[in-house]
């Protein structure tokens, strides 16, 4: 089972040229940053989650190297991986609920397209909320991913701990999981994706609105 990389966060602080009639350019560096601020959690348990998972790498490594003379011990670690990955749904969830909050203040934008009169500039507003959006709906289909990950990798390590689990029935869960992990591969490379792109449209409509103004 692959560590899940971590998947690229939103860049933060913008530095607008201070002028006058930067009322857009303003609200505009306010919306990003409250949302930059409300994705603090989903960034914070990045590093847990993948402690965990190392953690639970190990432990199950662990448990494949026992013998069935030692199936108290193998009963102890499958309760202790368990355990881990219960906490991985608990951050996962947190995950979820920050990137919501962020989500809901960025969606103070269409506000902003809507007060703004220059057609050009409120194209370019509306061109960012749309990346951003779907930026939001790639990490709703990574998490999805990661939740059904997790859900198999817990009934693996559940299976490894019963007495007459034959190998071969074990075998094929383990594929299962090693097959969804390379779906929330796939969505997390997406995700990073669609942030890269977020910023670059972000960084060009900033450049714009800045260029216009001197």
């Amino acid at each position: 089972m692959k560590k899940i990389a971590i998947a690229t966060v939103l860049t933060g602080t913008l530095f607008l040229s201070a002028c006058s009639g930067a009322s857009t350019e303003e609200q505009l560096n306010e919306i990003l940053e409250t949302t930059f601020e409300e994705e603090a959690e989903y960034r914070d348990v990045q590093s847990e989650l993948q402690s965990r998972e190392q953690n639970e790498q190990e432990i199950f490594e662990s448990i494949m190297a026992l013998t069935k003379e030692q199936q108290a011990e193998v009963e102890e670690k499958s309760q202790e991986a368990i355990a881990s990955a219960d906490e991985r749904l608990e951050l996962l969830e947190t995950e979820r609920e920050s990137m919501q909050s962020a989500a809901d203040e960025f969606d103070g934008i269409d506000e902003l397209i809507e007060e703004t009169e220059e057609e050009a500039v409120k194209a370019d507003l509306q061109a960012l909320k749309e990346q951003m959006n779907e930026r939001f709906a790639k990490h709703g289909e990574f998490t999805d991913a990661y939740q059904a990950l997790i859900e198999q990798q817990k009934q693996l390590y559940a299976m490894v701990a019963e007495e007459d689990m034959d190998l071969a029935t074990l075998q094929d869960k383990t594929n299962e999981v090693n097959e969804q992990n390379e779906l929330v591969q796939e969505a997390v490379t997406a995700f990073n994706e669609q942030t890269e792109q977020f910023n670059e449209l972000k960084n060009e409509t900033i450049e714009k609105m800045n260029a216009e103004n001197d």
